[in-house]
């Protein structure tokens, strides 16, 4: 058997699943994968604590993992050796069966028996996590282990931190053993497949679709991608990758090409539009009886929130919506020079009745509150209003001055062919500005600043953490400040 074949596992099963170019790129063309981005990295980050976090289900367990993501052989050899002892309780058990290798959270011998638990990082079971289990049941089970059970252990959402965490409430246990036997000729055809491909002289020849992006982005979409022009219908903004793929199939490849546009949406046509003619599409008269009703003083307000998989404070549930930080740009008349202050949340202790205070004492003075989505602001404010009901009254007036900035835009009264199908506050921004005022900001969106924020929580380099604690404040200033020019273009927009 060759070293490739002796070289596949879980992960890249799953992988070759989803793409057989993918697992040859993989295995073949390491360096051309797309770099992980900060959020991308902290998925992979918060798997790990969760995982470490429930081997206090099962404690005392001897931890059998790698020195390094390569060098498995001496798990498998400590797992086995385990085994043979019989031992309680291993963490990070490996094994190996017909050149695959399947490392597993958690394996128990009780009352005579082996039993299995992959930890998830998740509420929910998907089908992708029972693929993964069910590779690990085959090649365990092939392997000579004969399983009593085997079990997912999820996060469970209905739990609430009380003074400590407590991992028995805080994760569910769920027998997943028939629907892996249900799953077994899949994967051992799958494994043949694998191998198959990876016997080839070279990567199999896998068009464009939405497999590129389902169940997980693909990380040599950057490679598959650098040849496919812009005109292609690949391209095509607004329009799902399904149904991207269903133009394909029916021999289209430019997006010139469509003719007949019976099938797509009213905000897909304008897309299709406004590509075409490279001009943005104007609903003048929405624009004007919108912004009629926006009068001075105003505030440009931004929010941002973490969601922490593992309860860091009393009283939250796993992956509540903590505010941290936001920004607030004032502006009492059109004439007024433009204020600016804001707050962020210190690394530690819970933070959020200093927020709430900060956020009301800068909001006291009347004035309407400009957000981009309020479908977001609005669901931190009524949450911290029920966590904390002293301030539910002044929360609620706040709430009530809210007017959403994005509407214009959501409601296709303005799109811009520069928008590329997206609808975001950076994507409208730079479309309506000419320029990204975000290149300046190490933080990108909100999905890093997220990120970035809650790992500085298992960060213990003070000068770090302060470094991203102001770049973090950078980036919200600079969502605000493009939210109010943002403003001041519908303005323009509304009486030209």
């Amino acid at each position: 058997m060759s070293s490739k074949k002796n070289n596949l596992s879980k992960s890249t099963l799953i992988r070759s699943m989803q793409c057989s170019k993918s697992l040859y790129l993989y295995k073949n063309s390491y360096h051309l994968r797309d770099k992980a981005g900060i959020t991308q990295q902290q998925r992979f980050d918060r798997g790990h604590r969760v995982g470490k976090l429930a081997h206090q289900l099962f404690p005392n367990g001897k931890d059998c993992s790698p020195p390094n993501p390569f060098s498995y052989d001496e798990s498998i050899a400590a797992t086995k050796l385990l085994i043979q002892q019989r031992y309680p309780v291993i963490y990070e058990a490996a094994f190996k069966h017909n050149g695959v290798l399947a490392a597993l959270d958690i394996i128990e011998f009780r009352d005579g028996k082996f039993y299995a638990y992959e930890v998830k990082s998740s509420f929910r079971i998907s089908n992708t996590y029972l693929l993964d289990a069910a590779i690990q049941y085959y090649i365990i089970t092939q392997s000579g282990i004969p399983l009593e059970d085997f079990s997912l252990v999820t996060i469970n959402n209905e739990y609430v931190m009380t003074e400590t965490l407590e991992v028995n409430t805080f994760f569910k246990k769920t027998s997943v053993l028939e629907e892996i036997k249900e799953r077994i000729p899949f994967i051992q055809k799958s494994i043949e497949d694998a191998i198959a491909i990876l016997d080839k002289p070279e990567a199999p020849e896998v068009n464009i679709g939405s497999h590129c992006t389902k169940p997980y982005p693909c990380d040599f979409q950057g490679y598959c991608w650098k040849d496919i022009e812009k005109a292609s219908i690949w391209y095509l903004p607004g329009i799902s990758m399904q149904e991207k793929t269903t133009l394909v199939a029916t021999g289209l490849t430019n997006i010139e090409e469509i003719q007949n546009t019976e099938s797509l949406n009213q905000r897909q046509k304008i897309i299709l539009e406004t590509y075409r003619s490279q001009l943005p599409y104007i609903e003048k008269e929405k624009i004007k009886n919108f912004i009629a009703d926006i009068k001075y003083p105003l505030y440009f307000f931004d929010v941002e929130a973490f969601q922490p998989a593992i309860p860091l404070f009393k009283n939250t549930q796993p992956y509540d919506r903590i505010p941290f930080l936001y920004s607030l740009h004032y502006k009492a008349s059109d004439a007024e020079v433009l204020y600016h202050e804001s707050y962020i949340s210190p690394i530690g202790n819970d933070a959020r009745i200093h927020f709430i205070e900060h956020f009301l004492t800068s909001t006291q003075r009347e004035g309407t509150i400009l957000v981009f989505n309020a479908l977001m602001e609005k669901g931190i404010l009524y949450k911290l209003a029920e966590a904390f009901p002293v301030y539910k009254k002044e929360i609620y007036d706040r709430i009530n001055r809210i007017v959403d900035i994005e509407i214009p835009f959501k409601e296709l009264y303005y799109y811009h062919p520069a928008q590329q199908g997206s609808f975001s506050l950076k994507a409208v921004g730079n479309a309506l500005l000419g320029r990204d005022e975000f290149v300046k900001s190490h933080v990108k969106d909100g999905e890093e600043a997220m990120a970035v924020y809650n790992e500085l929580f298992y960060m213990n380099d003070e000068i770090k953490v302060e470094e991203q604690l102001r770049a973090l404040k950078t980036y919200c200033k600079t969502d605000t400040y493009v939210l109010f020019e943002i403003f001041e273009q519908l303005v323009k927009l509304s009486e030209y």
